[in-house]
This record gives C-alpha cells, structure tokens and sequence, in this order.
C-alpha cells in the first residue's frame, strides 16, 4: 500500500510541475515582446493572466499537499491521521492520497 502511494504521489507530483510549466509558459503577462498600447488587448491579457494565476494557486496548493504527503511517506507517517493517530482507512486513502486526517478528523 505505502508503496504504491509514494508512486502515485510521485507521479501526481510530476504531472503538477508539468502543468505549472505549461501554465507559466501561457501568462500572457511573460510573453516576450508584450505591447501594452492597446486597451482592448490589455482587458484580453489581464483575464487571461487572472485565470493563469487562479489555476496556477489551486496547482500550487495541490503540490504542497503531495509533496506534504510523500514526506508523511519518508517519515513513516502516511497512512496515520495527524490528528489522533488512528490508521486512515485505505479506501478513503485510495480516492484522497494526500489526506492526513481520517474521517472523523475531518468532520471536526
């Protein structure tokens, strides 16, 4: 079980730097060569930098959580709930990877 969820941690972890990447790279902010002399291309540029950076926090967020995870994993931690230290159930582990808390836990 640990071992499997350090490999789909590792590859969740791989997949969200991919697309940060690629999400950095579409930032009509960094795009070399950007005129800023036209209003309606401003308005165009400043909701597509605002939808990058909406998605680029939620990427972020969802990294810090697995790699939050793959260090629970190195520390023999996974699997544990940071709260009470009971066992997370492997099915609420299987849908959620990067959970820390179990169920009860988390309704609290």
């Amino acid at each position: 079980m640990i071992k499997d969820a350090k490999s789909l941690l590792e590859a969740e972890k791989s997949k969200l730097e991919e697309e940060l990447k690629y999400y950095n790279s579409e930032d009509p902010f960094l795009v070399p060569g950007r005129d800023t002399n036209n209003f309606d291309d401003d308005i165009t540029e400043n909701e597509g930098h605002d939808r990058t950076e909406a998605v680029m926090r939620e990427l972020e967020s969802r990294l810090a959580e697995v790699g939050k995870a793959l260090e629970r994993v190195e520390e023999g931690a996974y699997g544990k709930c940071a709260n009470c230290g009971k066992n997370i159930p492997e099915e609420r582990l299987k849908i959620y990877p990067t959970a820390s808390l179990c169920l009860d836990c988390e309704r609290r």
